[in-house]
């Protein structure tokens, strides 16, 4: 029979496999939930702290799938917080051009420089949305993968409708930009690449709940980490 302290280890290891399962399972619900409520006003908040749980819980259930997931995880971890920093740089930079449109002469100052604001946040939310399709990609098929770059491709493109939309505020269009809807259309516009992540993850999901992945040559790997 096998020494005790053997079985106790493997024992060990299967059960921590296990939970690094059980964990992914239950972020990809939670990031689908959270994903699904964020584009709503008024709510899209809790949308994404639920989306933000479910993210953790991908990252703590990484090691399970192999190193080729891990190493996309750590990944989109990177590509998220250098996204929301150039996003946040820029935001503050807008901040303070909207702040100096109550000014004599706004249209000098605020018009020009939000041009190159919009384009310093569109690039931020690109690079930002490539952990998205980092943070699941080596769990998919072809069909995932495709919903991901599509739902990548969406953002980007919302990205830059929005700052078309945001645009007349800063030129003197308040009373259009509020009366005809338009504040709300950003957020319902955000629904579409919500909706293809969020099938996406269900697929990954999907998979682990068929027992797909991990494959046995992924499970022993992650206990010998």
């Amino acid at each position: 029979p096998p020494h005790p302290y053997y079985a106790y280890t493997a024992v060990y290891w299967e059960n921590q496999r296990a939970g690094r399962i059980d964990n992914t399972k239950t972020g990809l619900l939670l990031l689908m939930i959270g994903l699904l409520i964020a584009w709503i006003p008024f709510i899209g908040a809790v949308g994404g702290i639920i989306a933000l749980v479910g993210a953790l819980l991908v990252i703590l259930g990484r090691e399970a799938f192999g190193q080729e997931h891990a190493r996309n995880v750590i990944l989109s971890i990177i590509f998220f917080f250098v996204g929301i920093g150039i996003s946040i740089v820029g935001a503050l930079v807008l901040f303070f051009a909207a702040i100096s449109f109550t000014a004599n002469n706004p249209g000098i100052i605020v018009q020009p420089s939000f041009v190159s604001l919009g384009l310093i946040i569109i690039v931020g939310g690109a690079i930002t949305a490539i952990a998205q399709v980092l943070l699941t990609y080596a769990l998919q098929k072809r069909n995932g993968r495709i919903l991901l770059w599509s739902g990548y491709a969406t953002s980007i493109a919302l990205n830059i409708v929005n700052t078309l939309i945001i645009y007349p505020l800063f030129v003197g269009g308040r009373p259009f930009f509020f009366e005809t809807g338009l504040f709300f259309l950003p957020a319902f516009l955000g629904a579409i690449p919500a909706l293809l992540y969020a099938v996406a993850y269900y697929l990954a999901r999907d998979r682990i709940v068929r027992r797909e992945i991990p494959s046995p040559m992924m499970q022993q790997s992650s206990v010998t980490m």
